[in-house]
């Protein structure tokens, strides 16, 4: 646990190790009874195009009870007859009447239009013991700010109604029943190279080099997220 948000924000910017953000919500799923909400990763043809790597199918191959949530009913419905157990739920209003070890919010958040109420959800579904993961673009992230210099534009997915930098993070998660217990700047299979003829070598070699030195020029990160006694 963070003692303040400076604290917090000391970490984040000092911190440059980077971890797999799959590999490291698979290993705290481990052997827990797991919620995954948000987990069919756009629509059931894509997850399942995805194959090993849909987040989702990892989790189900370790955690000891699996549950997902996801808004699209006919998606849902695909994946449940392959032996998938996916409920259709409003994630900032579901009540699901159990709590879980483990709650997954991948690449989630950026998405809700009431963060609010969906932290007070998760928290309806946490015992004392239980974390919650939460992974998120870093707005910050040099390739966004590569992208505005050469292209004049910067890459957002047009579901996204919202940005979360690490600090504005820890005010958000301050002002529900949990805090933030972890930090870990991750690595997706998202990324946003620089295309522009006789720079791009140079600007993305560029890029990566400051994401190493720099760590809150990074593209994603994760907080692992504790209920408050």
């Amino acid at each position: 646990m963070f003692k303040n948000r400076e604290d917090f924000i000391r970490y984040a910017s000092g911190y440059k190790g980077q971890v797999l953000k799959d590999d490291l919500i698979v290993d705290l799923c481990r052997d827990k009874t797991v919620l995954d909400l948000g987990c069919i990763d756009h629509n059931a043809q894509r997850a399942l195009a995805l194959g090993e790597r849909w987040l989702h199918r990892r989790i189900k191959d370790v955690a000891s009870d699996l549950l997902g949530v996801d808004v699209l009913p006919e998606d849902a419905q695909k994946l449940n007859q392959l032996g998938y157990r996916i409920v259709v739920e409003d994630v900032t209003r579901m009540k699901l009447g159990r709590h879980f070890d483990v709650i997954v919010a991948g690449d989630l958040i950026e998405h809700l239009s009431n963060v609010g109420m969906f932290l007070d959800c998760v928290a309806n579904h946490m015992h004392p013991e239980s974390i919650c993961v939460i992974t998120t673009p870093n707005p910050f992230n040099i390739e966004q700010t590569m992208l505005a210099v050469f292209h004049n534009q910067i890459a957002v997915n047009p579901q996204h109604v919202s940005w979360l930098d690490p600090r504005v993070m820890y005010e958000l998660i301050s002002r529900s029943g949990l805090f933030i217990a972890d930090f870990h700047w991750v690595d997706t299979r998202f990324n946003f190279p620089i295309k522009k003829k006789g720079w791009k070598t140079l600007i993305n070699k560029l890029s990566a080099y400051l994401m190493t030195k720099r760590p809150i020029l990074r593209r994603d990160y994760a907080v692992v997220l504790a209920k408050n006694a």
